[in-house]
């Protein structure tokens, strides 16, 4: 059976990195956003950075299993548009994000492979730099405040992007219909995993608001 990697390629292309994040933020948070720009360019530019600088491409690299075993993939390139569109609703989700990038890699590859120790080299670096950094930022939001603040935006997205929180709250039981037609979501149940998922469900409402906004705009000039 064939060594599962990400990448196939033992010497690496010379990609375009993301640009610097644009983030605009208040005082308090402007030097730790910057020391993220710093840790995140540090991870792109290690010598192993370019494996996880773009999702992976199943088809490409014929990973046909790849979504069935990683349902929700992420890499530093993706990560870096999110920071400079400043699409994170708290700093703490960006660093959920760093380590899903390398938890995804770990867990798709075997100990021992290439991509494996990679990605178990970047995320001691990453954690190293982070340490530092958290200590300064405001508290994460508890999981309540968390489970609260998602039951008053899920019903405010598209129908498309409540389908795929539907599909969500199904894999963990927590979806109910009523009998009178009603449905109603157990958030409860919602562990941080699931939070983070419905999360990026609204963080991707909220960009598609503004690319909206954005074209209604030029149709008007």
């Amino acid at each position: 059976m064939p060594s599962r990697r990400l990448r196939e390629s033992t010497s690496p292309p010379s990609p375009t990195l993301p640009k610097k994040p644009k983030c605009h933020a208040g005082a308090h948070l402007a030097r730790p956003l910057e020391r993220i720009r710093m840790l995140l360019d540090k991870l792109l530019q290690h010598e192993d950075g370019w494996v996880f600088a773009k999702p992976v491409d199943p088809l490409s690299l014929g990973l046909s299993d790849y979504y069935s075993d990683i349902p929700d993939a992420m890499d530093l390139g993706t990560v870096s548009c999110r920071l400079e569109g400043n699409r994170y609703m708290d700093l703490h989700s960006f660093a959920r994000d760093v380590r899903l990038t390398f938890h995804n890699a770990m867990v798709y590859n075997d100990k021992g492979d290439d991509v494996y120790e990679s990605a178990a080299e970047l995320s001691e670096i990453f954690e190293s730099g982070w340490a530092s950094i958290e200590q300064v930022l405001p508290s994460p939001p508890s999981i309540t405040d968390r489970r609260m603040k998602l039951k008053d935006e899920l019903p405010r997205l598209s129908k498309a992007l409540q389908r795929r929180a539907v599909i969500i709250m199904k894999d963990i039981n927590a979806w109910l219909q009523e009998a009178n037609g009603r449905v109603q979501v157990d958030f409860e149940k919602a562990d941080e995993a699931t939070l983070d998922k419905l999360e990026r469900l609204v963080l991707l409402g909220a960009m598609q608001q503004v690319h909206k906004q954005g074209d209604k705009d030029r149709d008007n000039t």
